[in-house]
């Protein structure tokens, strides 16, 4: 009997020995061990359409949701010698033809990791964002007149320096791979797509090329970010 009991004390003793060993040797989830609570990252990518953004991202309740939070600013004066009274010639091409931009926008994204060992993750939210761009351009106008003792409206064309105001709301879906160099530093590739749409004054040049400020439709997403983690 006393053999037996001894016999079966050693096989759960090394059961749990062995349990315990392999615990201690799986890695953790990448959002428990390589990633911190918090992370703030910078995405140059915005810099083609002269813009800054800079997102904020906490984790939520220890688990593989994230909640991102990204304010954007848009702040940047032109050469006068790329406007010319030509205007027509001048809005050619990938940018816009503007002198002044100056505005902001804010994104709110949930993001979750969909891989625990390489951190993969998918990420979806919403947008705003208010631009006011002064160009030289054209600008088509009503304009009453008499004639005859008759009211008339005619729609004319006048070329100038105007200041258009966007309102641009967009939603966005897209997948990502988090790299932490080391346990602060970090490398977020992303690519995915969003939809945008855009109110402006349709009596002005409206910025609608794809990838511009006003443009209305879906767009490719394909970017990257670098940032660190904090506690």
């Amino acid at each position: 009997m006393r053999k037996t009991l001894f016999l079966v004390l050693m096989a759960m003793w090394l059961f749990v020995s062995n349990m315990q060993a392999q615990v201690k040797e799986s890695p953790a989830p990448r959002y428990l061990s390589t990633q911190k609570k918090h992370t703030v990252t910078i995405q140059p990518t915005q810099w083609f359409n002269w813009g800054w953004r800079f997102d904020y991202e906490i984790r939520l309740n220890e688990g593989p949701g994230w909640l991102q939070v990204g304010p954007s600013f848009y702040w940047v004066t032109k050469e006068s010698d790329s406007f010319s009274g030509n205007w027509n010639d001048t809005r050619k091409g990938f940018h816009e033809p503007f002198k002044n931009l100056k505005g902001g926008g804010l994104d709110i994204n949930y993001k979750r990791y969909i891989d625990r060992r390489r951190g993969a993750y998918v990420a979806a939210g919403l947008s705003y964002t208010l631009l006011n761009i002064d160009y030289y351009g054209g600008r088509g106008v009503w304009k009453d007149y008499m004639e005859d003792g008759l009211p008339y409206h005619q729609y004319t064309y006048t070329v100038g320096t105007h200041t258009q105001t966007i309102n641009r709301f967009g939603m966005s879906y897209y997948f990502g791979y988090q790299i932490p160099s080391v346990e602060i530093f970090i490398l977020d590739l992303f690519c995915g797509i969003s939809y945008r749409h855009a109110f402006s004054d349709k009596s002005m040049w409206r910025f609608d090329k794809v990838f511009s400020y006003g443009y209305n439709g879906a767009v490719p997403m394909v970017g990257v970010r670098f940032g660190i983690g904090v506690k």
